[in-house]
């Protein structure tokens, strides 16, 4: 069997093979990059609950000793501006898992405008590759219709 012409549009066919593939690693960069920030705020998160049980239990240590008897009145007034001072880190740190959470909801839409280019370049690259599967079947039936003719 005689082989058929070459496809006319493979070089367009190739370009958007490449751009599908191009358009997987971006998509896989900018969800791994989701996957990296979404870990960081969950670690921020749990520090956070770190913190504020550290200072609930600092509070209960402080209650029990003043309760006993244990503190001067200038130690109680050094205990409550500490644990003050724990509420504001807390306060603090939680503007910082906003930031966080930010970080995260821009990298997600990143990650879904990668996911957008992926699907496009995935149906222009089908589109093609339907073209040509219709192209090479049409070559082969006037391939075998020439055969018969001989």
């Amino acid at each position: 069997m005689a082989k058929g012409p070459a496809y006319r549009l493979q070089v367009l066919f190739e370009m958007r093979d490449k751009a599908k593939q191009a358009a997987e690693e971006v998509y896989a960069a900018k969800k791994k990059l989701v996957l990296v920030e979404q870990k960081k705020h969950d670690e921020m998160k749990i520090h956070l609950k770190e913190m504020i049980q550290k200072r609930q239990e600092k509070k209960a240590d402080y209650s029990e000793r003043t309760r006993r008897g244990e503190y001067t009145i200038n130690q109680i007034q050094q205990n409550d501006r500490h644990i003050e001072k724990m509420k504001q880190q807390e306060a603090a740190y939680q503007v910082e898992i906003d930031r966080q959470q930010e970080r995260v909801a821009e990298a997600e839409r990143v990650a879904e405008e990668a996911m957008q280019l992926l699907i496009k370049a995935t149906q222009d690259y089908k589109a093609l590759e339907k073209h040509k599967e219709k192209w090479q079947k049409a070559v082969k039936r006037e391939l075998a219709m020439k055969e018969e003719d001989q």
